[in-house]
């Protein structure tokens, strides 16, 4: 669904709301984040209080960078604060995920009368249940819609705010490798029309060496499935969300791979997984099975109470079947 055939129900909704408070998927990635201060900008544009949840404890080094910047623009909040600062007409916007349970505090969502929810990952029977929910399939990124949206409201977009919005969808589409459309140029086009600048867009994707060189651990130790990589972290390591990502990604680029799968350590009791397609194979619809999920061409997941091992083999059986 475009985001513009709901443009008037999103601002009928920011408009009657006493005040916003806007959240993404745990984890945060700059597609989740970037979009969030899109919308925040927009939201402010109605002198409407509004507020960006965040719970997560780590941050990766490209959110840091973008919170920083953006610092004295937005006001973020742990979930804890969101009864104190709320009221009967608050509004909560969830952006780049429709799942409750990958929500920063899927809790806080029932506390909500009004719930608008725009993604653009695949709608599953785990999508949470909003007053409106946009879900553009399509789309390459939740910062290509809400940079559409705010074209179409003729919102002048200041050069920090299309870096950030850019910087979003660069990321989401592997510097435009994934899932890309006419659309996905024309609003890169448009944003660098409003002062986006790729000089700071490279420097907010910019890797740490020793990160790096633990991925190309992960790529050493790759089996190959029909064709579908599967790497997996080193024992007794924990890695970054987004370098399983991004190691996801690097495997995707090598000749006759269709989709590549990661399974890794994120923390001492979690078992995360990053997959991306080339479109051949769909890589939400195989995560499930995991309770995670995406769309065609990336997707995620997170397992407790288990271990690599024990995951690998699961997904390799599950793979043979693809």
């Amino acid at each position: 669904m475009d985001i513009i055939n709901k443009s008037s129900e999103i601002i009928n909704m920011i408009k009657e709301a006493s005040s916003i408070f806007l959240m993404a998927h745990r984890d945060l990635d700059l597609d989740a984040i970037d979009s969030c201060i899109g919308m925040d900008f927009y939201v402010k544009r109605h002198h409407k209080n509004s507020y960006i949840i965040i719970d997560d404890e780590h941050q990766e080094l490209g959110v840091k960078k973008v919170l920083d910047l953006e610092r004295d623009n937005i006001s973020v909040i742990k979930s804890k604060r969101v009864n104190e600062l709320k009221d009967d007409n608050s509004l909560l916007i969830i952006l780049d995920t429709s799942k409750e349970k990958l929500t920063q505090n899927s809790d806080i969502i029932k506390e909500f009368k009004k719930v608008l929810n725009i993604d653009h990952h695949d709608k599953t029977k785990e999508s949470l249940r909003a007053k409106i929910q946009i879900i553009d399939e399509d789309a390459s990124s939740t910062c290509e819609m809400i940079t559409k949206f705010l074209k179409d409201e003729e919102v002048k977009i200041p050069a920090h705010l299309a870096t950030v919005l850019l910087s979003g969808i660069v990321l989401d589409t592997n510097n435009y490798k994934l899932k890309t459309t006419a659309d996905t140029f024309y609003i890169s086009y448009y944003l660098m029309s409003c002062g986006a600048k790729m000089n700071d867009i490279n420097e907010l994707l910019k890797q740490d060496l020793m990160d790096y060189i633990k991925r190309q651990k992960i790529i050493s130790s790759v089996k190959v499935i029909n064709h579908i990589a599967i790497g997996k972290g080193m024992q007794r390591s924990e890695y970054k969300k987004e370098d399983i990502a991004k190691t996801a990604d690097s495997l995707l680029t090598f000749s006759k791979i269709r989709a590549s799968f990661v399974v890794a350590n994120i923390s001492k009791d979690v078992i995360g997984i990053s997959a991306r397609s080339n479109g051949e194979v769909n890589v939400g619809k195989a995560l499930e099975y995991f309770g995670g999920g995406g769309d065609e061409s990336e997707a995620a997941a997170r397992i407790e109470n288990s271990n690599v091992k024990k995951v690998i083999e699961e997904l390799s059986k599950l793979i043979k079947s693809l």
